[in-house]
């Protein structure tokens, strides 16, 4: 299973990204009703027949005096014959459920880097990041890090060009596999980023002992803005702990230009969300042809 050759990852600057996000509404994926059962049997032959794709979603630079692309989150997609997409938030946990997840994000991984090498033929488009999410499970496999280790040396992708996302359940039950793996995937320079940051049981617990690069702020803060204030009270605090830490914050689920103001002017860098671009295979601001 291959991401469509005819895509290409490009730096993108943005001087009028609100007006070509609202633009962007008419290309948004339809998904299919959530009454319809995910079939794991159905996922499976999708996966085997190379059903499956890879979507990017843009994260953006707001520190400058335009807003600049300056890497990506890949995501999977399961879309149907009728031209519907099965939403992650209903296959994934049935891939979790059937161990399918293992395989799926070593494919991600393998794609985005293979994805990476091939466009890397500029220096803008070197120092592009890409990130993906990994499951819990994963991390608790014995060989994971020398998987990804094996595919990087294969690519010949940078490491530190890779982001890992790790969710606060993955290191819950403290398990001693799962701390290897990222120990190891940090000495190997891949950057590790904790996912939805703030809607865990002992974020700042995992903040003193995991060797992170990032951050998350989860979207049910970010929606909030500006005029939640308690949800603004606490980003502006999470941030501020975050740069104190020397650690980068990415801003998830930004929707509205006063989402993006606010979070720069408390100290947030870099966005992501349906303001600056939806995930997609190509567009006019993430992936182009």
């Amino acid at each position: 299973m291959t991401v469509d050759s005819s895509t290409e990852l490009r730096p993108y600057d943005l001087p009028q990204a609100t007006e070509n996000a609202s633009s962007e509404g008419a290309t948004t994926a339809i998904t299919a009703p959530p009454s319809m059962p995910v079939e794991r049997a159905d996922l499976i032959r999708a996966f085997d027949d190379g059903d499956l794709l890879l979507h990017y979603q843009p994260q953006v630079n707001v520190s400058g005096r335009w807003p600049e692309v300056i890497g990506y989150e890949a995501l999977s997609r399961w879309p149907l014959p009728d031209g519907r997409f099965v939403p992650p938030d209903r296959f994934i946990p049935v891939a979790e459920d059937c161990g399918l997840i293992l395989t799926l994000d070593i494919w991600v991984i393998d794609a985005v880097c293979r994805e990476m090498a091939r466009v890397k033929t500029d220096d803008a488009s070197r120092s592009l990041s890409m990130a993906v999410n990994v499951s819990s499970k994963q991390f608790g496999q014995k060989h994971f890090a020398k998987s990804v280790a094996e595919i990087l040396t294969r690519t010949g992708v940078d490491p530190s060009c890779l982001v890992l996302e790790i969710t606060e359940r993955a290191v819950l039950d403290e398990d001693e596999t799962t701390f290897s793996n990222i120990h190891a995937l940090r000495e190997i320079g891949i950057s590790l980023s904790l996912d939805d940051f703030g809607t865990g049981y002992s974020s700042l617990f995992h903040l003193r002992t995991l060797p992170i690069q990032e951050i998350k702020l989860d979207r049910s803060f970010v929606s909030g803005l500006p005029h939640r204030h308690r949800d603004a009270a606490i980003l502006s605090a999470t941030i501020d702990l975050a740069s104190n830490l020397g650690l980068r914050v990415v801003a998830e689920g930004v929707e509205l230009a006063q989402q993006s103001e606010w979070l720069r002017m408390n100290g947030c860098q870099t966005i992501q969300g349906f303001l600056y671009g939806r995930p997609a295979a190509r567009s006019h601001h993430a992936i182009t042809s």
